[in-house]
């Protein structure tokens, strides 16, 4: 069972036992149980305050979890009506996972669950691993290191590992190159040697 308490934000249109018509609600509180969901809410009309419970159809999804070069299959049930998206966070057995893929008939960016097949899904309860490569005229070092995903690489910092100090040259993405991006959304970071100096984030016990 989940339990939420809302902010009175969210408003649906339902049948108040009070007016004996249609009329818009503030959501006050939400239960989810495995099979239905029960709400509180207040009438804006009437302001009668009551209950309601909604059955809740549920389907069978496969979710492939990746964590570094393993991945692992799992079978969770989510309400047919729920909408998924690419880049959508879920929770699943306590482990935050964000959608990198949805196949229903052919791979979607977002769609209704049941019309999904399967689901990829990237953990976000293990650090990140970056890979970053550092040119030192003409000669590349390739290293791999482990950071929060909220951990922010920016080019206007220099870093070290171990001997080397870098500065960002570009950071690649899945939507381009940037300057400045959270490690989450990082594919590879490229950067250039340069002189060692005192003011540097140190990256050393974070390299694989």
């Amino acid at each position: 069972m989940d339990e939420t308490k809302t902010d009175g934000s969210e408003v649906l249109m339902l049948d108040c036992p009070n007016c004996g018509d249609i009329t818009p609600h503030k959501i006050l509180k939400k239960v989810e149980y495995k099979k239905s969901i029960k709400l509180t809410v207040r009438c804006l009309q009437c302001n009668n305050v009551h209950n309601i419970e909604k059955k809740l159809k549920l389907k069978d999804i496969n979710i492939i979890i990746s964590r570094y070069a393993h991945s692992e299959k799992k079978t969770k049930q989510f309400p047919t009506e729920e909408v998924l998206s690419v880049g959508d966070v879920i929770n699943i057995d306590n482990e935050d996972l964000e959608i990198t893929s949805i196949e229903t008939t052919k791979r979607v960016n977002t769609s209704k669950v049941e019309d999904i097949k399967t689901i990829w899904a990237k953990s976000l309860s293990i650090p990140k691993k970056v890979g970053i490569s550092i040119n030192d005229r003409g000669k590349t070092y390739s290293i791999d290191v482990l950071v929060p995903n909220d951990y922010v690489f920016d080019n206007e910092k220099i870093y070290r590992i171990g001997k080397l100090f870098f500065k960002i040259r570009m950071i690649k993405t899945e939507k381009g190159t940037f300057k400045r991006e959270v490690a989450k959304k990082i594919k590879r970071v490229y950067g250039d040697i340069t002189r060692p100096t005192k003011k540097y984030e140190d990256l050393t016990k974070n390299a694989l």
